[in-house]
């Protein structure tokens, strides 16, 4: 044992005085290696605390006592002891724990030049290809790329979330339904368990935060929350109590008039025998984005995507690729309302140290190159969650503060809007329109370009609203059933570029009566020509639904006309165009018996025929059943 000790001390240049008092310090450090050997940290930090009384230039002992407190996790000591012995001996290389140590630990302080400095001494005496050198390695590049991302600083300013928010010892993941008037977070206090709380904004004030519902939040943990544009859809993390896969799963919930369902395990085709926690929902409910640890995937934590398919059944989740996962951890995703921009926090991607938060940006095939977000977004501590708000106006982050952790905010810098494409919304509320008692009802989103279905929600039962993301510029038409009322058609464009950028439309509709008058909003011909605009077949098929639903009444199909022309020929004008929408029922399997034509000409306007706003209202196909 002492030969191997006097070798030892030999290598790293170690020379004792001969006098009695280094003798005794020897002696110490003997007992101190031998009880370290045994991984008796104890009794050798006690020893080597002895050997450094007697000799307090001792390096080697520093050294130890640096690598007791690292295993002990005790960093603030490890750190003391292994600046020590650097100083000591600034140009031994050989103590590589010691510049590993110091180097991660300036990493996470931003003092990115010194800790590259000691990064290199520390991979100079690692060897080369194994894991402790790829790390070391990636620290380095870790170090230049933040070196040369901080000459650019983002300029932002976070604030602290309002207090009746930050109400508890933490709270965390913030998520907001697309207008931004509610949030959901998870919080809870030292010692208890985790829940769900809901806010309501009301007059731009935040009200006090409520338990999200009974059903959700029990006295075991929920946490990590997502929710739909709208608010109606919410998946969330449950790790304890419920019936599930794995050691945490995702549970769905959904809200209807009478309140939050009893959530559901997603099933397997979501969930694994392991973790899978941290969803992310569309704004439509659609798609699903979360981080699990199952096999099979790119490295320890990998993002995993899932979509609702058309027998509303989760489709099994796959992979996001190699693009988005590394051999490490990818966490914390958020899918931007946009449904294109996938936000998320990672440790194997190029940063500036622990975890930093990424942007990538969906393409027709793949997803783009994962970019960092910047300093002093990321720093070199761990970043692990961020929101951006439908509009890419705010983001909302959480940050540990000592024992606390509370929710902060800040004004998205110009640079990274430009890096994504913001969304809007379109709201309002759905009612009787003779009674103005709310509706609940179907809403379906029409690109009226493509006829594709954008999205497809509902208005709520009890009070009639609704809420939609509108995710680009374009025309739109937007039908509105209820199996008692007419459906309501209406059509509108949308200019993201335009100054009041949201839109809010207040639907009324009119129950099915004899005599009652609908008029069809999205019934298209070019100007003085009866042929149907192919826009016009999303109408008309929701037409042609409507009738097929009331077999026992009869329909006129009545055309009008603004009053340019003639009268004779505006009145043959709307016959044919009302006989061209007739042709087309007639072509879906109505009996011709119980579809008329009837054209009016210009003879019943709607509004005044003095200016072009008035004319195209009154050049409209009706409804009427008798």
């Amino acid at each position: 044992m002492k030969l191997k000790i006097t070798l030892f001390l030999l290598l790293f240049g170690f020379v004792l005085r001969t006098n009695g008092q280094d003798k005794k310090a020897l002696n110490f450090y003997e007992k101190a290696e031998e009880a370290y050997l045994k991984r008796d940290n104890a009794i050798a930090r006690e020893y080597y605390l002895k050997a450094l009384e007697r000799y307090p230039e001792y390096n080697v002992v520093y050294y130890k006592l640096g690598q007791i407190a690292y295993a002990n996790r005790d960093l603030g000591s490890a750190k003391m002891y292994f600046e020590k012995v650097l100083t000591l001996e600034p140009e031994n290389k050989g103590y590589v724990l010691a510049y590993t140590v110091l180097g991660t630990e300036a990493l996470k302080l931003n003092e990115y030049g010194k800790a590259r400095e000691y990064l290199k001494h520390a991979l100079e005496r690692t060897r080369e290809g194994t894991p402790a050198y790829k790390q070391i390695e990636k620290q380095i590049l870790n170090c230049t790329y933040a070196l040369e991302i901080m000459e650019n600083p983002l300029m932002i300013e976070p604030t602290l979330m309002p207090d009746v928010l930050n109400f508890k010892d933490m709270q965390y993941l913030p998520v907001f339904t697309a207008d931004g008037s509610t949030i959901y977070f998870t919080a809870l206090t030292k010692g208890a368990d985790e829940d769900i709380y809901v806010s309501n904004k009301v007059n731009g004030v935040w009200a006090i935060p409520k338990g999200v519902s009974e059903v959700i939040n029990t006295g075991l943990n929920e946490g990590s929350c997502t929710i739909s544009a709208d608010g109606k859809t919410m998946v969330f993390t449950s790790c304890d109590g419920r019936e599930s896969l794995g050691g945490c799963d995702l549970f769905i919930t959904r809200l209807d008039e009478n309140g939050w369902s009893t959530p559901q395990n997603m099933g397997p085709n979501v969930n694994s025998p392991f973790w899978d926690s941290q969803a992310s929902l569309s704004s439509d409910g659609k798609v699903l984005v979360f981080s699990s640890k199952r096999y099979g995937g790119q490295g320890e934590k990998d993002l995993y995507v899932s979509t609702l398919g058309a027998m509303n059944e989760w489709n099994k989740a796959r992979n996001l690729g190699k693009v988005i996962n590394t051999p490490k951890d990818e966490i914390s995703p958020f899918l931007h309302a946009n449904g294109k921009s996938l936000f998320f926090a990672s440790n194997g991607h190029s940063g500036l140290g622990g975890y930093d938060l990424f942007l990538s940006n969906k393409t027709e095939k793949t997803m783009t190159e994962p970019l960092n977000l910047g300093y002093p977004i990321n720093d070199g501590s761990d970043q692990a969650a961020l929101v951006i708000s439908a509009d890419g106006k705010q983001a909302y982050y959480t940050k540990h503060t000592g024992e606390k952790i509370n929710m902060y905010q800040f004004d998205l810098p110009k640079e990274l809007k430009e890096k994504f494409d913001p969304t809007f919304y379109l709201k309002g509320h759905v009612f009787d329109a003779e009674s103005n008692v709310a509706l609940g009802a179907s809403i379906k989103l029409i690109n009226l370009n493509t006829k594709e279905v954008v999205s497809e929600f509902s208005a709520d039962a009890k009070t009639g609203e609704y809420l939609a993301v509108l995710p680009f510029s374009g025309n739109f038409g937007l039908y509105v059933e209820h199996p008692s009322y007419f459906f309501k058609s209406l059509s509108f464009s949308f200019n993201s570029e335009a100054k009041k950028n949201n839109k809010e439309l207040e639907i009324g509709l009119d129950k099915i009566d004899k005599e009652k008058i609908e008029v069809l909003s999205n019934i298209y011909f070019d100007e003085a020509k009866w042929d149907l605009k192919p826009e016009s077949l999303v109408e008309l098929s929701k037409l042609s639904e409507l009738i097929w639903r009331n077999p026992k009444l009869k329909v006129e199909i009545a055309g009008h006309t603004d009053d340019v022309g003639t009268p004779e020929s505006n009145q043959e004008l709307s016959q044919k165009r009302a006989q061209a929408v007739v042709d087309y029922l007639i072509s879906e399997g109505l009996s011709k018996d119980n579809v008329t034509a009837k054209g009016y000409g210009e003879t019943k306007p709607r509004a005044s025929n003095d200016n072009e706003a008035g004319r195209s209202e009154n050049r409209r196909i009706e409804l009427r059943f008798y």
